[in-house]
């Protein structure tokens, strides 16, 4: 019975030392009015911070507003910190907004991560940003479709909508503006964020979960493909995105995952800038791409080219639709077996691609005729 009792006592003690240490550990949350404050002092900090550098800058200059919006995993704040170290390399002057819903504890080192602070950062660089200045609005975290998780302290919040997002990013007007979403389902976002100056990049179409956000993940697949390895300054966004979806569907397959068809959405009065090499994007010059035309079904990927090659021996009448991130989908006759899809198969081929959360859908051939236009 005493070994039993010493047993117990040492077990007790133990218990008691680790809620010690856990309770003075505990993860900084806006629900602590002391954490809230040191929030929004740092919040006026970054804002002091960019608009004085954006006075001593000339010329064209980048605003970056870069959200981790999850504590659950290391992935998110990393993608972040990842993401503002490269504009940073692209040697010109970059004004930052970095928020973050990481593990902090004792003292904030980031603002907050939530759809206000995020929208405060917007309005914050909507009121200093010239009309010629590059704003790149970077998100990390879990998603579903249409929402964005928001979780501080491993406690859930109420998530960023596809609708919140949209509306957030009308403050910038015409700015030149990329918006990047490492998050599953981030497609879904497409319909809502496109726009004529903007650029959309997601690391998963509407319908497919992206990888890489265990608990101590280093970085998102998406992200680590697209901005750690191979990363070039010397290449264009469209050249980088290319090659980071092939590096994401390579791991993925070796990984037996399913692929997340990342997508890329491009405003047609910003391609000067998806396709001009990132160390470039601070000179002077006309917005324009001087780029010849590219053959549409090159930009297919492994998966698009298959359902382009199936489509082919397909009876008439029948679609086929391209979206601007390699996907390819079809549809034949004029019976759907979903009797809410259109039956005429091109209506019906773009309502399957949206569906999807595909970008840019646009019709490529009606039955053995080519109708793609190029704009």
């Amino acid at each position: 019975m005493r070994k039993s009792n010493l047993t117990f006592i040492l077990q007790f003690l133990s218990s008691l030392f680790a809620a010690i240490a856990l309770g003075g550990c505990a993860e900084l949350s806006p629900s602590d009015p002391d954490a809230q404050n040191q929030s929004m002092a740092l919040e006026r900090w970054q804002d002091a911070q960019a608009v004085q550098a954006a006075t001593q800058a000339t010329g064209r200059r980048v605003w970056f507003a870069g959200f981790a919006m999850n504590s659950t995993s290391t992935a998110f704040q990393n993608d972040m910190e990842l993401v503002s170290r490269r504009l940073t390399e692209l040697g010109g002057p970059v004004l930052k907004y970095e928020e973050s819903d990481g593990p902090q504890k004792d003292k904030l080192h980031f603002p907050f991560a939530t759809p206000a602070t995020l929208i405060d950062a917007v309005k914050e660089i909507s009121s200093h940003a010239g009309p010629d200045d590059i704003v790149v609005v970077f998100i990390s975290t879990h998603g579903n479709r249409k929402i964005l998780s928001v979780n501080v302290a491993h406690h859930e919040l109420k998530p960023l909508t596809a609708t919140q997002l949209s509306s957030a990013l009308a403050l910038l007007g015409d700015r030149p503006t990329v918006v990047i979403l490492a998050a599953c389902f981030s497609g879904s976002f497409l319909p809502e964020l496109q726009a004529e100056r903007r650029i959309v990049i997601t690391s998963a179409s509407g319908e497919r979960a992206s990888f890489g956000c265990q608990a101590d993940s280093q970085n998102t697949f998406f992200t680590e493909a697209l901005f750690a390895k191979g990363f070039d300054r010397s290449e264009s966004l469209s050249r980088l995105m290319n090659d980071a979806k092939t590096r994401v569907a390579r791991r993925e397959h070796e990984l037996q995952f399913r692929n997340s068809e990342p997508q890329m959405s491009v405003g047609v009065k910003l391609r000067w800038l998806a396709e001009r090499p990132l160390k470039d994007w601070f000179q002077p010059g006309d917005e324009t791409t001087d780029t010849p035309p590219i053959d549409p079904l090159s930009l297919l990927g492994n998966a698009g080219k298959k359902a382009y090659h199936d489509y082919q021996s397909q009876p008439v009448p029948r679609a086929f639709v391209m979206s601007s991130g390699g996907s390819g989908q079809y549809a034949v006759g004029t019976t759907p077996h979903d009797t809410s899809l259109p039956t005429d198969p091109a209506a019906r081929a773009l309502a399957l691609c949206n569906r999807r959360g595909l970008a840019d859908c646009r019709l490529y051939a009606i039955d053995d005729r080519v109708v793609w236009t190029g704009d």
